[in-house]
């Protein structure tokens, strides 16, 4: 019976000291949950098997109900997320539902918005200093990604995801109007 307590309390604890951890390391970063946001980004691809990073460039934006992230550099793409799904738009306005994308587009949007709860369902604090948190992932998406940095002061300002497959994206975010 005293193990059986001890196992509940456990599950009942783990989450909230997760989310604890998460808070406590936005505090440090100065990082402040938001209810909409919106600017421009620099991605940096680097696939294991290509010898040069794949860059590309756009804009974002993300409230409480959405989320949009389009590519206008070298190729014009969209995904976007709403109550209907995840959707992609590619250069000739083909639009098509991205069926497996649940997985992560909710986690780009938690962290555009710097929102450390609903992160804490995605990601675990691992460590982190005065400019940047390690995290790691948790199930299902550490079957596609190991880990993720974030760094800046008051606003996320880079982003470094690691992917399970080695392959590591660097992303530059600067918050603004978009063009």
């Amino acid at each position: 019976m005293r193990n059986l307590l001890l196992l509940l309390v456990s599950f009942i604890t783990l989450p909230v000291l997760a989310e604890n951890a998460m808070a406590d390391a936005f505090e440090r970063l100065s990082l402040v949950k938001q209810s909409e946001v919106s600017g421009e980004f620099e991605q940096h691809k680097k696939i294991k098997i290509l010898k040069n990073k794949i860059v590309s460039k756009g804009v974002f934006s993300a409230n409480a109900t959405g989320f949009k992230w389009q590519q206008t550099v070298p190729v014009i793409s969209t995904i976007r997320m709403d109550k209907s799904g995840v959707h992609s738009e590619d250069h000739l306005g083909n639009i098509s539902k991205l069926n497996n994308a649940d997985r992560y587009i909710p986690l780009l949007k938690a962290l555009l918005l710097q929102d450390p709860e609903l992160l804490s369902d995605f990601l675990m604090v691992q460590s982190g200093d005065d400019s940047c948190i390690d995290l790691t992932a948790k199930a299902p998406l550490n079957q596609v990604f190991s880990s993720v940095t974030l760094c800046g002061k008051g606003t996320v300002s880079d982003i470094i995801l690691r992917e399970t497959a080695g392959h590591i994206t660097e992303i530059k975010l600067s918050y603004g109007p978009t063009r």
